[in-house]
């Protein structure tokens, strides 16, 4: 294979299992292919264990938290790799070094030269590999030949059988956990705490933010069986908004400052006036374990690093504004594909635009909450446009969107007490961890205020409709929205990556 193209190179690879692609899977027999994994990574001469690591796992936030703990990583001089999934437009964006893609050249003669060797080595077992063990363990290879000093890498899905928990790292990491691959990962939380938990390895420090007592618990359990010592927020660290002022702009990110306490974490460390170019309350959720895991790989953290690489650390269609143009209005980009991730989506363009008429450009993947997503946006937007993605089979048909809309009973119509609630411990304000809240964050009561003042719920006036080519479902939001109002893309990646590309041709 070392002598394909690039196009040859990645149709061999896109012939595999692709989980990310199919309508409906099991996870039965993956704990027996993580034992081959480990037996054929020790015939590479285990290239997962020539730098160090992090790894990340969540139901939302860890590609988020991952940009930015290797944002700052970066900033304190370190060459950092982050493998993450999925990609928008080329399986090359999965595996970056220091914020550059991997190359045509060095994915080609790299995925190559891996295959040929898995197919010498590992004959019956090649075969067998999908799509997702390919590329970790490309990743694993592409890294140590590059000598980086650590990696970052994500989890595709759940964690205790996810390819990427053969590596062995410094640190695990758990940002929040909402239900999200139900079939795969189990139907409550506490189920699928155990699954994320399973990354959690022997003696190694484990951080989280995970707040709900009953999650919680799971994982701590996990850890002290496991002897890793665990750091959640809101105990061992904590991340709080700075004080905001009457004439300060709602709109803009808020400053916030980041805490931790002797007690029960090994360094003692506070931070203040950071800030993030990413926007979101529950975005500051994520800097918070971003920052506590850069505190303890770095030991001496310097704060100004700490602070350009937090603001530095973005990714696409991740609450992505692309502001006003040619009398049109901003158009948002997101990846939210559950619940807990809509919630936070409407949240953030209620505090960015608080006047703002929401056009929703709305399309998921088989198997997600389609009827608590659509709840939720029924009594938020003004017109709700039900569309799919045009290249995955894992599309949920528009019509079915529509029908369980019409099955859903008669929404709230005040939702101040769902999108703005106050919580204050010891007069500070504090960003928590909660699916119940909208974006899983509390916010200041000055906030609150103003949100609440302001934030549009049009639940009476709502319009449904169904459009099934993607394409159109935007542009028919473009030609009836004014340039005071707001479209939003979401529901998937996919479908946020696919009318990405089509808006920023159209602009």
């Amino acid at each position: 294979m070392s002598d394909r193209t690039f196009e040859e190179i990645t149709a061999v690879l896109e012939s595999r299992v692709n989980l990310e692609r199919q309508r409906s899977f099991s996870l039965d027999g993956m704990e027996a292919r993580l034992g081959e994994l480990r037996i054929l990574l020790k015939k590479l001469e285990h290239p997962e264990m020539r730098y160090r690591a992090v790894h990340v796992a969540g139901t939302k936030g860890k590609g988020s938290t991952c940009i930015l703990l290797e944002s700052v990583l970066r900033e304190h001089g370190l060459t950092v790799g982050r493998y993450s999934s999925p990609h928008l437009y080329t399986v090359r964006e999965r595996f970056t070094i220091n914020g550059e893609i991997c190359s045509i050249d060095d994915f080609t003669e790299g995925m190559g030269e891996l295959c040929e060797e898995i197919q010498r080595l590992a004959p019956v077992l090649f075969p067998q590999l999908t799509y997702f063990e390919l590329t970790t363990l490309f990743a694993f290879r592409y890294f140590a030949e590059k000598n980086i000093d650590i990696a970052v890498l994500e989890t595709g899905m759940g964690g205790r059988l996810d390819a990427t928990n053969v590596c062995r790292p410094e640190l695990t990491l758990i940002t929040s956990i909402s239900f999200d691959h139900i079939e795969q990962l189990g139907p409550t939380l506490t189920d699928i705490a155990a699954e994320k938990g399973g990354i959690i390895k022997e003696g190694v420090p484990f951080l989280s933010t995970v707040c709900r007592p009953e999650v919680q618990d799971v994982l701590r359990n996990i850890a002290k069986q496991r002897n890793a010592p665990a750091y959640f927020l809101g105990e061992a660290f904590t991340v709080h908004l700075e004080p905001l002022n009457d004439e300060d702009n709602l709109s803009e990110n808020p400053a916030f400052r980041y805490q931790t306490f002797s007690d029960y974490f090994p360094i003692e460390y506070r931070a203040e006036q950071l800030r993030l170019t990413m926007p979101g309350f529950h975005q500051i959720r994520n800097a918070s374990l971003a920052a506590a895991a850069a505190v303890l790989l770095l030991k001496q953290t310097e704060t100004q690093k700490l602070r350009s690489g937090l603001l530095k650390g973005t990714l696409p269609a991740r609450v992505e504004i692309f502001p006003p143009a040619d009398n049109k209005p901003a158009v948002i980009f997101d990846g939210s594909h559950n619940r807990s991730s809509v919630r936070a989506l409407l949240k953030t363009v209620h505090q960015k635009f608080p006047n703002a008429r929401i056009f929703m450009v709305f399309g998921i993947s088989l198997g997600k909450d389609a009827e608590g997503m659509l709840t939720d946006l029924l009594v938020s937007c003004t017109r709700l446009v039900l569309t799919q993605y045009s290249d995955n089979p894992r599309a949920f048909p528009p019509p079915g969107l529509k029908t369980i809309v019409s099955s859903l009973p008669d929404a709230p119509q005040n939702l101040k007490n769902e999108f703005c609630m106050l919580a204050t411990e010891n007069g500070e304000n504090k960003i928590m961890e909660d699916s119940v809240f909208l974006g899983g964050a509390f916010i200041a009561p000055l906030y609150a205020e103003r949100v609440q003042s302001t934030a549009a719920v049009s639940s009476n006036n709502i319009q449904v409709e169904v459009i099934d080519d993607c394409r159109n479902a935007l542009l028919s939001c473009l030609k009836a929205a004014s340039p005071d109002d707001v479209i939003c893309v979401a529901g998937s990646l996919f479908l946020a990556a696919e009318l990405r590309k089509y808006y920023s041709c159209l602009r």
